[in-house]
């Protein structure tokens, strides 16, 4: 089985899963952050063994297991998983923890004809199979992840360019708006940039502006594919304020899928952070896009969140929430995307 898949024009190896325990050391390179207290299914598609869905649940109530396990089944049959492995993250009491969610999730998922190919649960950085009842290979002390485990793992996440945060309230943390002094003056400067931007508009016009809008964008992703520098603020409100015209952020999404994709990624950061309320809405829904597309829903979510918080009624954002909502997989996004470009 084969993780971290890209499309890069210089693509990083496949790296191959062949043991539970690089299953459980992959988990937090698949959903961004180590994850705790949570139920992990990693599907695998039908025609290839490559992973095409990796989603995170907090452990539910034990009156909640088969209405959650339903949910999980559901989400990986809408994304073509042929097959699972169900991981379990906690610490609490039990031996093993949340059997009857396990149970129901193999249950649900085994009516949809797809095969769960083993269930593990982690504790304490040691794991154990909730099928295995052999010692030699499911000690009862539980088996440690070993380093090499995830040495591929990480380099290859390093490559990539991607950050594993330590728990989901750190991944929350790197789209958290700059302190209040750094605001006041981001402020000012979107301030006078809007007027600026203003006065352009009624010189040059939209279609003009909107090309200028273009250019800058380009040149600030290829710029930060070379060496990544922070934005002045002035540079901060003109990209910001050009991603307020939809066609300019449709126009933005061509860099996923690319070798330029990190870069875009890191821009979309830095302006999510940084921009004034309603404008840190478009950044942060590419940055959705982005994870989305990686398979990577709780990032999305997260970055989803950020934009429906400035502007809830933002249209882009309410529709990539209602997919993630209803499990829309990440290939029918992606062949929607292509489908809006070509109509352009």
């Amino acid at each position: 089985m084969s993780a971290i898949p890209t499309s890069r024009t210089n693509p990083a190896p496949a790296i191959r899963l062949r043991s539970p325990g690089q299953i459980v050391a992959a988990v937090p390179y698949l959903v961004g952050f180590h994850p705790c207290e949570s139920v992990v299914a990693v599907g695998l598609g039908s025609q290839a063994p490559q992973v095409c869905l990796t989603m995170r649940v907090d452990l539910p109530p034990p009156d909640c297991s088969g209405e959650l396990a339903q949910l999980i089944a559901a989400h990986l049959q809408n994304a073509g998983s042929g097959g699972v492995f169900l991981v379990v993250f906690s610490e609490g009491p039990g031996e093993p923890p949340c059997p009857d969610l396990v149970e129901a999730i193999q249950e649900s998922s085994r009516a949809l004809g797809i095969e769960v190919k083993d269930a593990l649960w982690v504790r304490g950085g040691r794991w154990r199979s909730y099928r295995c009842q052999t010692p030699a290979c499911c000690p009862p002390e539980g088996t440690p992840v070993e380093p090499d485990e995830v040495s591929e793992l990480a380099a290859a996440s390093a490559w990539l360019g991607d950050v594993v945060h330590a728990s989901r309230e750190d991944l929350e943390r790197s789209l958290r708006p700059v302190g209040l002094f750094v605001r006041a003056s981001l402020e000012r400067t979107f301030e006078w940039v809007s007027r600026q931007l203003i006065a352009e508009l009624s010189e040059r016009g939209w279609n003009a502006v909107a090309a200028g809008s273009r250019a800058l964008l380009r040149a600030a992703v290829e710029s930060r594919a070379e060496v990544s520098v922070e934005l002045r603020a002035a540079e901060v409100a003109r990209l910001a304020l050009g991603l307020a015209d939809v066609a300019v952020r449709d126009d933005a999404l061509m860099w996923v899928g690319t070798d330029l994709e990190h870069a875009a990624e890191s821009l979309w950061v830095e302006l999510v952070r940084k921009a004034t309320p309603p404008y840190d809405a478009p950044p942060a829904t590419l940055l959705a896009v982005h994870a989305y597309l990686r398979g990577n829903g709780a990032y999305a979510r997260i970055a989803l969140d950020r934009a429906l918080a400035s502007d809830p009624d933002y249209s882009f954002a309410v529709l990539l929430t209602e997919g993630l909502d209803r499990g829309v997989p990440p290939k029918a996004l992606r062949a929607a995307l292509a489908l809006s470009a070509e109509a352009a």
